[in-house]
């Protein structure tokens, strides 16, 4: 089986960069950081590791291209680790500290190369805590992760599996304090021997004179999405601090001489929320968290889109305001999005997997949804692709190539509109040829498109047909 443990280690010791140490300080004194880099060939998951031994007790954060990665963990002071898995290409990660003495940001470039002959998937999963300290959510996220079957192990024991189309997460509260090696293993017909991703989850000794922390929730009558959340402390009379959080960020902090307010309330837009309690105590410094994940649905749109040969279709019928995007870019160009936005041609893609997205945002659902798949574009034997072809006889276009006699079914297209289609072969409405008499003067963009078995992928031939 082999493990990412076995990874190669590549070690990048860098130049850090000084934010914010002061004019009259010694940049001596400013502690160096080194990022270690943990990546097995071919696999676009990697490892950073964080090393500051001189200063102890701080707070790292990690960014990818500019954005801010969330760890998941509001306890995690260390947070040395990033676990990350990329797209191909070229990526800037960086890790800022924060220290009053010298704030330290330090950052380094990577060209990630994912290797697509290997016949293994390239598992990966999230960790993060859930409602207690000692409570784990891990969430598998992989391509193909809808197409295979994978397990669950901790400490080398079989404790979950999942098929495709199943919950992509295990959660798993962990009985005693320690160290444990969390695995994602998979098996298919082509990568016969198995591969697996794991991951090592620390779980800290809860000091027993830290409260029991959870709350209750329910929406406020007659509210539009605002929520009422009820903190149940046990174990303490009195309470240092209460610290509310959404998506890691603090909204509200109070403490029980406060009015005694242990409650939040709190109104969402539609989407995923984290919500978590931290409570301090004078016997419970570091503070015990509880944590809750809720869905606002609000009034969205229910998207999605479903594949017809070389084209993705979104399948309501209705006309909005669509955005497509292709491994987490937006893709506007007007030769790939038909049909005022409820089309995505594939027609120009090169064989590969790719992630594509189909999302809208509405007044009435200001957050958004997102509705996606993995799209699988098979390698063309292009020896085996009609060569297509037409000449223009005044204003008719006639289908003018070898094998018009053997395929099956072609289409004609104007300026990306369907505006012909050429099928049974022997029938007496198949004339081979397009007709733009009518037509207004203009410029227009006359298409043949062509798919056979031996041509999956589809052929394409453009001329630009000036009419006067």
């Amino acid at each position: 089986m082999k493990k990412l443990t076995n990874w190669f280690l590549l070690i990048i010791t860098l130049v850090f960069g000084f934010t914010s140490c002061e004019e009259n300080e010694n940049f001596e004194q400013c502690p160096e950081i080194n990022i270690n880099v943990e990546n097995e060939t071919g696999s676009a998951v990697y490892r950073f590791v964080a090393q500051l031994d001189e200063v102890k007790d701080l707070r790292f954060t990690w960014s990818v291209d500019g954005e801010d990665i969330d760890t998941g963990n509001l306890n995690d002071l260390a947070g040395q680790i990033l676990d990350y898995r990329f797209e191909a290409g070229k990526h800037t990660i960086c890790v800022k500290v924060a220290s009053e003495d010298c704030p330290i940001q330090v950052c380094t470039d990577i060209e990630v190369e994912r290797d697509e002959n290997d016949p293994c998937p390239d598992l990966f999963f999230e960790s993060r805590q859930y409602e207690r300290p000692s409570q784990y959510k891990f969430i598998a996220d992989f391509r193909g992760i809808n197409e295979i079957s994978y397990g669950w192990f901790i400490n080398g024991e079989f404790v979950e599996d999942s098929s495709p189309n199943e919950d992509n997460y295990l959660i798993w509260d962990f009985k005693e304090p320690g160290r444990y090696e969390v695995c994602i293993k998979a098996e298919t017909p082509d990568c016969a021997n198995g591969t697996s991703y794991c991951k090592v989850i620390e779980v800290a000794e809860v000091n027993q004179a830290c409260p029991e922390v959870s709350f209750s929730k329910e929406i406020e009558q007659g509210s539009v999405n605002t929520y009422v959340f009820e903190a149940n402390i046990e174990g303490v009379d009195e309470a240092s601090e209460l610290m509310w959080y959404v998506n890691n960020d603090l909204i509200e902090n109070t403490t029980d001489q406060q009015n005694g307010n242990r409650t939040l309330f709190y109104q969402f837009a539609s989407g995923e929320y984290t919500v978590c309690l931290k409570v301090t105590t004078p016997d419970c410094e570091e503070g015990v968290t509880y944590c809750k994940e809720i869905r606002i649905d609000g009034d969205c749109p229910s998207i999605e889109f479903s594949r017809d040969g070389d084209s993705l279709y979104e399948r309501s019928g209705e006309q909005r305001e669509y955005v497509w995007t292709l491994n987490g870019q937006v893709i506007d160009d007007q030769e790939v999005i038909l049909d005022n936005g409820r089309e995505f041609s594939l027609r120009n893609l090169q064989a590969g997997i790719y992630k594509i997205c189909l999302a809208i945002e509405t007044p009435e659902c200001p957050n958004g949804v997102e509705f996606c798949k993995e799209i699988v574009i098979e390698e063309n034997n292009t020896t085996e692709c009609p060569e297509l072809f037409f000449t223009r006889n005044g204003n008719t276009m006639v289908a003018d190539f070898d094998s018009v006699k053997d395929v099956e079914v072609y289409e004609w297209l104007i300026n990306d509109e369907v505006a012909e289609t050429e099928s049974n072969l022997n029938g007496n409405n198949r004339d081979n040829e397009l007709s733009l008499e009518g037509y207004n003067p203009g410029t227009y963009v006359v298409c043949m498109i062509a798919e056979t078995p031996d041509c999956p992928n589809g052929v394409k031939y453009c001329k630009e047909i000036i009419i006067e």
